[in-house]
């Protein structure tokens, strides 16, 4: 191959991996007094517009896969059965951009845990 080819196709493999690459990043938090501790390791439920549901695990800094969307704007909601639902957040997501948000939840006490489990 000769230098010629070796630039066309880094150029083309750089286009192709910058087409649909506009999506959010989802950062899980809990809010304790002053601290916000990363929820780590947790499996949550994602909702995006009431309507895309999608499960995942947050990584240990609380973070949540990319999720890949067109541009435009998300109501984006968080929620596991031993945390409050996560406060539900508008998103915008722009072309060729990582956007990046917070969602911050709060752990349940024992009573509530058991309340919520009778409720289903």
């Amino acid at each position: 191959m000769n230098l010629k080819h070796v630039f066309l196709t880094l150029v083309f493999i750089c286009s192709l991996s910058t087409m649909q690459s506009q999506s959010i990043i989802i950062y899980v938090t809990e809010k304790i007094k002053r601290a916000e501790i990363p929820v780590g390791r947790t499996e949550v439920d994602v909702t995006i517009n009431d309507t895309l549901k999608l499960k995942r695990v947050s990584d240990n800094d609380g973070s949540l896969a990319r999720i890949a969307l067109p541009n435009g704007t998300y109501k984006v909601m968080v929620t596991n059965p031993e945390y409050n639902a996560g406060f539900e957040k508008e998103v915008i997501v722009k072309d060729y951009r990582t956007t990046e948000t917070t969602i911050y939840v709060s752990k349940l006490s024992a009573s509530e845990m058991e309340d919520k489990k009778k409720k289903k």
